[in-house]
């Protein structure tokens, strides 16, 4: 049977769907995917700071390091070590080195 016309003699309009609910879905995805972004942006930021401290923690421990190897080379040189052994009683030995001469298979031949 086919569809009354209206009586202005127009075609019948098609029944629209109702926009509210797609309106509301668009809104919602929207919302959605920025709350998203700002929690994302959010721990990217929070995670920059961590890795700054980070690097300054870093590189405080490599200035350590170079302090204490600095340090390290300036007390083993003979001069220090020297006045060291001195401060704790050690004095230099000033006697003439003694050799010891061995024969061919290893036996004490001679001592000066």
């Amino acid at each position: 049977r086919p569809a009354a016309r209206p009586a202005d003699g127009r075609a019948p309009r098609p029944r629209q769907a109702p926009r509210t609910p797609f309106v509301l879905l668009v809104v919602g995805l929207l919302c959605g995917g920025l709350v998203s972004l700002l929690l994302l942006n959010t721990v990217l930021a929070r995670d920059s700071f961590k890795v700054n401290d980070l690097a300054k923690k870093t590189q405080q421990l490599r200035e350590q390091a170079q302090d204490k190897q600095k340090e390290l080379l300036e007390k083993s040189q003979p001069g220090n070590i020297a006045e060291r052994a001195r401060q704790n009683g050690a004095e230099p030995d000033d006697s003439a080195p003694e050799f010891l001469v061995t024969g061919d298979d290893g036996a004490e031949v001679a001592s000066r």
